[in-house]
């Protein structure tokens, strides 16, 4: 076995195409590692977690102290994936639209948050719930004639920010305003998830946790005649390190290569178009009290037509910026629209396939017809000048589906996991990152 993982430490070496960091970038990353990760993978605990068993909800492996190990596991490997992807404030991968205010502050690195990672862009909008016999009145979505305030952002899923040219799955996420209270939505442009719970899906991070730290492992640059000698085996003891730190079962190899296929086909089979053209789902089911339902977005009318096309431009489409350009220009000459829709879990499909199992969606499961009930509606005004969102608020601000209001909740092991998860993943980004801008002052 530990020849076998020489094997394979030197198969993912080549294929990172590895191009080694300073020791000080390493120092830095392990320092960051200990003040702003670790803290947060003790920190989750057996009230981070419950389940509606009466819904059909179980834990993983039947043992809620396995989804905990899990959940803190993908903390500690996200946590090192985001400190492996410094971005160097003269990186072309530098998220162009915080350029800026990353630079203003002199920060020479910035860490980039774990899920769609590139904003195009954060809007106001306002949220009107609709007269539906879905959602019992005195709920959330069944008191219709309701108007809240909401900012929808607009992103990309490439955990490398770049050109806007690219095939990846788009995001929209929605922050409904409610006083004190939020309910957010966390939606994307695919309908299905790659894994069907978090074990699975911890093994597609410990894959790319392992690319990443291979290729950002010190050159310590020896100076003697022997120093290109002493470098690679230093080099590929610290190879070697990366792939027992990542603790991957290699058993777990033959789903975890079918997983990686199905994200990368959801990658390719994402068209290139604008964000007013895509229809977003949860993915993920919720509940309403005993009604299991997931939610989708799709463009709509709006009743006050808009003098710009909302679709890409030729010159849009092949711009690396097309997206952020897109929503400038559309927003310019009036308002964009969405429905928000629920469907209603099927009859016809047992309780874990309707829950706990993702990489098919239920109109792929079931043998009937789903029906999407309109429940609220989503309109983006016009923008105006001022009152666009900053585009470091826009970085900064945190979305999570475990925001819900009351009588609301996710169901199954990946939404379970992504609340404690999202969480703390958010609030060492924005630790690190405050570290990292005193650092440099």
């Amino acid at each position: 076995m530990k020849h076998f993982k020489l094997v394979i430490t030197a198969v993912l070496l080549f294929v990172a195409q590895a191009s080694f960091a300073t020791v000080d970038q390493a120092e830095l990353r392990s320092t960051l590692d200990a003040l702003y990760v670790q803290d947060k993978v003790a920190s989750i605990n057996d009230g981070d977690l419950f389940i509606r068993q009466d819904l059909g909800e179980s834990w993983l492996h039947g043992s809620k102290e396995a989804e905990l190990a899990v959940v803190r596991d993908i903390i500690n490997q996200l946590g090192k994936l985001q400190l492996g992807k410094f971005v160097v404030d003269d990186s072309p991968s530098l998220v162009t639209n915080i350029r800026d205010e990353v630079l203003s502050g002199r920060q020479d690195y910035y860490i980039l948050r774990d899920a769609h990672p590139k904003a195009h862009q954060c809007v106001n909008a306002s949220f009107t719930v609709e007269n539906n016999d879905f959602f019992p009145i005195g709920s959330f979505l069944g008191d219709s004639n309701i108007q809240h305030d909401a900012i929808v952002r607009f992103s990309s899923s490439n955990p490398d920010p770049s050109s806007d040219t690219v095939h990846t799955v788009r995001g929209a996420a929605i922050k409904v305003l409610m006083g004190d209270q939020t309910h957010d939505f966390v939606m994307q442009s695919a309908a299905n998830f790659p894994t069907d719970d978090l074990e699975q899906f911890s093994n597609l991070i410990k894959v790319g946790r392992t690319r990443n730290c291979l290729s950002i492992i010190a050159d310590p640059g020896h100076d003697s005649i022997l120093g290109p000698a002493l470098d690679f085996i230093y080099q590929l003891q610290q190879a070697t390190q990366c792939l027992i730190e990542s603790d991957f079962n290699l058993l777990d190899l033959p789903e975890t290569v079918r997983a990686i296929m199905r994200f990368r086909q959801g990658f390719e089979d994402s068209e290139i178009k604008s964000v007013f053209d895509f229809d977003y789902f949860s993915v993920t089911p919720y509940a309403y009290e005993n009604i299991v339902f997931k939610y989708e977005i799709s463009p709509a009318t709006c009743p006050e037509p808009n003098s710009e096309n909302r679709s890409f431009t030729a010159e849009e489409a092949a711009d690396s910026e097309g997206l952020e350009n897109n929503i400038q220009r559309v927003l310019s000459g009036g308002a964009a629209c969405y429905d928000l829709n629920v469907v209603a879990r099927p009859t016809d499909i047992s309780d874990e396939q309707a829950i706990e199992f993702l990489i098919e969606t239920w109109d792929q499961k079931s043998s009937q017809v789903l029906e999407r009930i309109k429940v609220a509606s989503v309109v983006i005004p016009m923008l105006t000048l001022g009152a666009d969102i900053t585009s470091l608020t826009c970085d900064e601000m945190s979305y999570n589906n475990g925001r819900n209001a009351d009588g609301f909740k996710p169901l199954g092991s990946i939404n379970r996991g992504r609340i404690p998860i999202y969480d703390r993943l958010s609030a060492f980004r924005l630790e690190a990152n405050e570290h990292l801008r005193h650092m440099n002052q």
